[in-house]
Protein backbone atom coordinates (compact mmCIF):
# COMPACT_ATOMS: atom_id res chain seq x y z
CA UNK A 1 0.00 0.00 0.00
CA UNK A 2 2.60 2.31 0.82
CA UNK A 3 4.61 1.25 -2.51
CA UNK A 4 1.55 2.32 -4.11
CA UNK A 5 0.79 5.41 -2.37
CA UNK A 6 4.36 6.70 -3.03
CA UNK A 7 3.87 6.18 -6.75
CA UNK A 8 0.69 7.64 -6.66
CA UNK A 9 2.41 10.95 -4.89
CA UNK A 10 5.20 10.57 -7.84
CA UNK A 11 2.36 11.17 -10.45
CA UNK A 12 0.59 13.80 -8.51
CA UNK A 13 3.51 15.85 -8.24
CA UNK A 14 4.46 15.53 -11.50
CA UNK A 15 0.90 16.52 -12.77
CA UNK A 16 1.41 19.68 -10.23
CA UNK A 17 4.73 20.65 -11.96
CA UNK A 18 3.44 20.56 -15.34
CA UNK A 19 2.97 24.03 -16.57
CA UNK A 20 -0.57 23.18 -18.54
CA UNK A 21 -1.77 20.92 -15.47
CA UNK A 22 -0.99 23.26 -12.77
CA UNK A 23 -2.58 26.03 -15.35
CA UNK A 24 -5.79 23.89 -16.08
CA UNK A 25 -6.15 23.24 -12.07
CA UNK A 26 -5.86 26.54 -11.15
CA UNK A 27 -8.18 27.89 -13.40
CA UNK A 28 -10.72 25.45 -12.45
CA UNK A 29 -9.89 26.54 -8.50
CA UNK A 30 -10.69 30.37 -9.38
CA UNK A 31 -13.59 29.34 -11.57
CA UNK A 32 -15.28 27.71 -8.77
CA UNK A 33 -17.39 30.34 -6.56
CA UNK A 34 -18.77 31.06 -10.12
CA UNK A 35 -19.58 27.15 -9.95
CA UNK A 36 -21.22 27.21 -6.69
CA UNK A 37 -23.15 30.09 -7.25
CA UNK A 38 -24.68 28.62 -9.97
CA UNK A 39 -25.35 25.48 -8.43
CA UNK A 40 -27.07 27.42 -5.78
CA UNK A 41 -29.58 28.47 -8.96
CA UNK A 42 -29.58 24.87 -9.96
CA UNK A 43 -30.69 24.05 -6.42
CA UNK A 44 -33.14 26.99 -6.54
CA UNK A 45 -34.86 26.79 -9.22
CA UNK A 46 -35.38 22.66 -9.98
CA UNK A 47 -34.93 21.41 -5.99
CA UNK A 48 -36.65 24.09 -4.00
CA UNK A 49 -39.13 26.29 -6.12
CA UNK A 50 -40.91 24.38 -8.53
CA UNK A 51 -44.04 23.06 -8.60
CA UNK A 52 -43.02 19.80 -10.86
CA UNK A 53 -40.12 18.34 -10.00
CA UNK A 54 -39.14 20.35 -6.48
CA UNK A 55 -40.61 21.13 -2.72
CA UNK A 56 -43.04 23.16 -4.50
CA UNK A 57 -45.08 19.79 -5.48
CA UNK A 58 -45.31 18.73 -1.98
CA UNK A 59 -45.48 22.30 -0.14
CA UNK A 60 -47.11 24.65 -2.61
CA UNK A 61 -46.68 28.10 -0.21
CA UNK A 62 -43.24 27.81 -1.17
CA UNK A 63 -44.07 29.05 -4.68
CA UNK A 64 -44.51 32.58 -3.59
CA UNK A 65 -41.08 33.05 -4.03
CA UNK A 66 -41.26 32.00 -7.65
CA UNK A 67 -40.58 35.60 -9.10
CA UNK A 68 -37.33 35.07 -7.95
CA UNK A 69 -36.64 32.77 -10.73
CA UNK A 70 -35.19 34.81 -13.23
CA UNK A 71 -32.62 35.53 -10.61
CA UNK A 72 -31.65 32.37 -10.40
CA UNK A 73 -32.06 31.31 -13.50
CA UNK A 74 -29.45 33.98 -14.78
CA UNK A 75 -27.36 33.35 -12.01
CA UNK A 76 -27.06 29.60 -13.42
CA UNK A 77 -26.66 30.52 -17.01
CA UNK A 78 -23.63 33.11 -16.19
CA UNK A 79 -22.27 30.55 -14.80
CA UNK A 80 -22.42 27.13 -15.45
CA UNK A 81 -23.96 27.70 -19.07
CA UNK A 82 -20.75 30.04 -19.60
CA UNK A 83 -18.45 27.93 -17.84
CA UNK A 84 -16.28 27.64 -21.28
CA UNK A 85 -15.82 31.20 -21.12
CA UNK A 86 -15.00 31.81 -17.77
CA UNK A 87 -12.20 28.74 -17.82
CA UNK A 88 -10.75 30.06 -20.90
CA UNK A 89 -10.08 33.44 -19.43
CA UNK A 90 -8.55 31.86 -16.82
CA UNK A 91 -6.43 29.45 -18.30
CA UNK A 92 -5.02 31.98 -20.70
CA UNK A 93 -4.34 34.47 -17.93
CA UNK A 94 -2.93 31.31 -16.02
CA UNK A 95 -0.80 30.24 -19.00
CA UNK A 96 0.78 34.29 -20.21
CA UNK A 97 1.57 34.28 -16.11
CA UNK A 98 3.57 30.87 -16.09
CA UNK A 99 5.35 32.43 -19.27
CA UNK A 100 6.18 35.76 -17.37
CA UNK A 101 3.35 37.97 -18.74
CA UNK A 102 1.38 40.32 -16.35
CA UNK A 103 -1.82 42.31 -16.20
CA UNK A 104 -5.44 41.11 -17.37
CA UNK A 105 -4.55 41.28 -21.61
CA UNK A 106 -4.06 37.90 -21.26
CA UNK A 107 -7.43 36.75 -20.44
CA UNK A 108 -9.40 39.29 -22.62
CA UNK A 109 -7.07 37.45 -25.46
CA UNK A 110 -7.86 34.36 -24.58
CA UNK A 111 -11.47 35.08 -24.97
CA UNK A 112 -10.95 36.75 -28.53
CA UNK A 113 -9.10 33.67 -29.83
CA UNK A 114 -11.82 31.37 -28.59
CA UNK A 115 -14.62 33.43 -30.10
CA UNK A 116 -12.50 33.78 -33.88
CA UNK A 117 -13.13 29.99 -33.94
CA UNK A 118 -16.50 29.81 -32.38
CA UNK A 119 -19.87 29.93 -34.87
CA UNK A 120 -21.99 33.45 -34.57
CA UNK A 121 -24.17 33.17 -37.75
CA UNK A 122 -26.51 30.45 -37.66
CA UNK A 123 -29.36 29.92 -40.00
CA UNK A 124 -32.83 30.45 -38.26
CA UNK A 125 -34.51 27.54 -40.44
CA UNK A 126 -32.66 25.35 -38.06
CA UNK A 127 -34.45 26.33 -34.72
CA UNK A 128 -36.15 24.07 -33.30
CA UNK A 129 -38.97 22.96 -30.61
CA UNK A 130 -40.31 20.07 -29.25
CA UNK A 131 -43.04 18.60 -27.10
CA UNK A 132 -44.18 14.79 -25.64
CA UNK A 133 -47.73 13.59 -26.26
CA UNK A 134 -49.83 11.81 -23.69
CA UNK A 135 -48.40 8.81 -24.76
CA UNK A 136 -44.86 9.56 -24.28
CA UNK A 137 -43.93 10.08 -27.39
CA UNK A 138 -41.59 13.00 -28.42
CA UNK A 139 -42.19 15.56 -31.22
CA UNK A 140 -39.83 17.72 -33.08
CA UNK A 141 -40.10 20.66 -35.56
CA UNK A 142 -38.00 23.11 -37.33
CA UNK A 143 -38.91 26.71 -38.02
CA UNK A 144 -37.98 25.44 -41.22
CA UNK A 145 -41.11 23.89 -41.68
CA UNK A 146 -43.03 27.36 -41.49
CA UNK A 147 -41.39 28.96 -43.82
CA UNK A 148 -43.34 29.77 -46.81
CA UNK A 149 -41.56 32.67 -49.01
CA UNK A 150 -43.87 34.13 -51.57
CA UNK A 151 -44.68 37.49 -53.64
CA UNK A 152 -41.72 39.90 -53.89
CA UNK A 153 -39.88 38.10 -51.80
CA UNK A 154 -40.00 35.08 -54.07
CA UNK A 155 -38.72 36.79 -57.21
CA UNK A 156 -35.54 37.83 -55.22
CA UNK A 157 -34.62 34.28 -55.03
CA UNK A 158 -35.23 34.86 -50.91
CA UNK A 159 -35.60 31.37 -48.70
CA UNK A 160 -35.90 29.41 -45.48
CA UNK A 161 -31.58 29.90 -45.93
CA UNK A 162 -31.74 33.51 -45.95
CA UNK A 163 -33.23 33.87 -42.60
CA UNK A 164 -30.45 34.17 -40.11
CA UNK A 165 -29.93 35.04 -36.54
CA UNK A 166 -26.51 35.75 -34.40
CA UNK A 167 -25.21 34.86 -31.20
CA UNK A 168 -23.59 32.13 -29.32
CA UNK A 169 -24.81 29.26 -28.86
CA UNK A 170 -25.08 27.33 -25.48
CA UNK A 171 -23.71 24.72 -27.00
CA UNK A 172 -20.09 26.35 -27.22
CA UNK A 173 -20.46 28.60 -23.91
CA UNK A 174 -21.37 25.18 -21.25
CA UNK A 175 -19.37 22.51 -20.52
CA UNK A 176 -19.38 20.70 -23.70
CA UNK A 177 -16.97 23.34 -25.78
CA UNK A 178 -14.78 23.37 -22.62
CA UNK A 179 -12.35 20.97 -24.74
CA UNK A 180 -12.27 24.13 -27.50
CA UNK A 181 -11.60 26.75 -24.72
CA UNK A 182 -9.01 24.37 -22.94
CA UNK A 183 -7.13 24.08 -26.62
CA UNK A 184 -7.12 27.33 -27.74
CA UNK A 185 -6.09 28.82 -24.57
CA UNK A 186 -2.98 27.16 -24.32
CA UNK A 187 -1.41 27.03 -28.33
CA UNK A 188 -3.03 30.39 -28.28
CA UNK A 189 -1.12 32.09 -25.54
CA UNK A 190 1.91 29.56 -26.30
CA UNK A 191 2.17 31.70 -30.28
CA UNK A 192 1.78 34.84 -27.82
CA UNK A 193 4.33 34.38 -25.93
CA UNK A 194 6.45 32.96 -28.83
CA UNK A 195 5.89 36.98 -30.79
CA UNK A 196 5.78 39.06 -27.48
CA UNK A 197 9.74 38.12 -26.63
CA UNK A 198 10.86 39.15 -30.49
CA UNK A 199 11.70 42.32 -29.96
CA UNK A 200 11.85 42.65 -33.57
CA UNK A 201 7.89 42.61 -33.65
CA UNK A 202 7.28 45.49 -30.75
CA UNK A 203 6.45 48.57 -31.39
CA UNK A 204 8.26 50.93 -29.98
CA UNK A 205 6.90 54.56 -28.33
CA UNK A 206 8.67 57.67 -26.76
CA UNK A 207 9.03 58.13 -23.58
CA UNK A 208 6.46 60.63 -23.00
CA UNK A 209 3.58 58.51 -24.22
CA UNK A 210 1.86 57.01 -21.06
CA UNK A 211 2.91 53.91 -19.72
CA UNK A 212 -0.45 51.99 -20.41
CA UNK A 213 -0.72 53.15 -24.09
CA UNK A 214 2.99 52.56 -24.80
CA UNK A 215 2.53 48.85 -23.66
CA UNK A 216 -0.65 48.10 -25.83
CA UNK A 217 1.53 49.00 -28.64
CA UNK A 218 4.68 46.82 -27.62
CA UNK A 219 1.92 43.49 -27.64
CA UNK A 220 -0.01 45.10 -30.71
CA UNK A 221 1.56 42.84 -33.71
CA UNK A 222 1.86 39.84 -31.50
CA UNK A 223 -1.81 40.09 -30.82
CA UNK A 224 -2.78 40.26 -34.20
CA UNK A 225 -0.44 37.84 -35.70
CA UNK A 226 -1.42 35.16 -32.92
CA UNK A 227 -5.38 35.80 -33.65
CA UNK A 228 -4.66 35.80 -37.53
CA UNK A 229 -2.87 32.30 -37.20
CA UNK A 230 -5.92 31.17 -34.18
CA UNK A 231 -8.24 31.79 -37.12
CA UNK A 232 -6.54 30.24 -39.74
CA UNK A 233 -6.59 27.10 -37.58
CA UNK A 234 -10.50 27.38 -37.61
CA UNK A 235 -10.40 28.22 -41.36
CA UNK A 236 -7.89 25.65 -42.30
CA UNK A 237 -10.51 22.95 -39.89
CA UNK A 238 -13.31 23.92 -41.47
CA UNK A 239 -12.76 23.58 -45.26
CA UNK A 240 -10.51 20.57 -44.53
CA UNK A 241 -12.92 18.52 -42.85
CA UNK A 242 -16.51 20.33 -43.28
CA UNK A 243 -16.93 21.04 -39.68
CA UNK A 244 -15.81 23.84 -37.59
CA UNK A 245 -13.07 23.69 -35.12
CA UNK A 246 -15.53 23.33 -31.69
CA UNK A 247 -17.24 20.19 -33.79
CA UNK A 248 -14.01 18.89 -34.92
CA UNK A 249 -12.80 18.56 -31.52
CA UNK A 250 -16.00 16.73 -30.23
CA UNK A 251 -15.50 14.20 -32.38
CA UNK A 252 -12.33 13.31 -32.49
CA UNK A 253 -11.75 13.85 -28.95
CA UNK A 254 -14.60 13.95 -26.55
CA UNK A 255 -16.48 11.60 -29.03
CA UNK A 256 -14.08 8.49 -28.76
CA UNK A 257 -13.55 9.24 -25.01
CA UNK A 258 -17.19 9.10 -24.32
CA UNK A 259 -17.22 5.75 -25.98
CA UNK A 260 -14.04 4.31 -24.55
CA UNK A 261 -15.67 4.98 -21.15
CA UNK A 262 -19.43 3.48 -22.18
CA UNK A 263 -22.28 3.72 -20.23
CA UNK A 264 -22.24 0.85 -18.03
CA UNK A 265 -21.49 0.50 -14.39
CA UNK A 266 -17.79 -0.82 -14.41
CA UNK A 267 -17.03 2.07 -16.68
CA UNK A 268 -18.22 4.41 -14.32
CA UNK A 269 -17.04 2.72 -11.45
CA UNK A 270 -13.57 3.18 -13.28
CA UNK A 271 -14.08 6.79 -13.73
CA UNK A 272 -15.36 7.76 -10.65
CA UNK A 273 -11.89 5.89 -8.88
CA UNK A 274 -9.91 7.68 -11.67
CA UNK A 275 -11.87 10.67 -10.57
CA UNK A 276 -10.90 9.88 -6.75
CA UNK A 277 -7.23 9.06 -7.14
CA UNK A 278 -6.44 12.57 -8.73
CA UNK A 279 -8.54 14.19 -6.24
CA UNK A 280 -6.38 12.76 -3.56
CA UNK A 281 -3.06 14.21 -5.13
CA UNK A 282 -4.54 17.19 -5.36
Amino acid sequence: MDAFADKLGRVGAWCGQNKYLNAIKNAFQNFMPATISGAVGVLWTNVLVNDSTGLGALWSPIMVLKVLNSIFTAMQYATISCITIGITMLLASEIAEANGETGAFPAVLGFVLWMMVTPTSFAAKDLSASFIDKAGKSHGYTLGKFINVTGEAAKHKISADSFTYSGILNNYTAATGLFTGLIVAIVGMEIYNMFRKNDSLKIKMPEQVPPGVARAFEVLIPTCLTAIIIGAVGLVCQLATGSELNAFIFNVVQKPLQSLIGNNIFAVAILYVIISLFWCVG
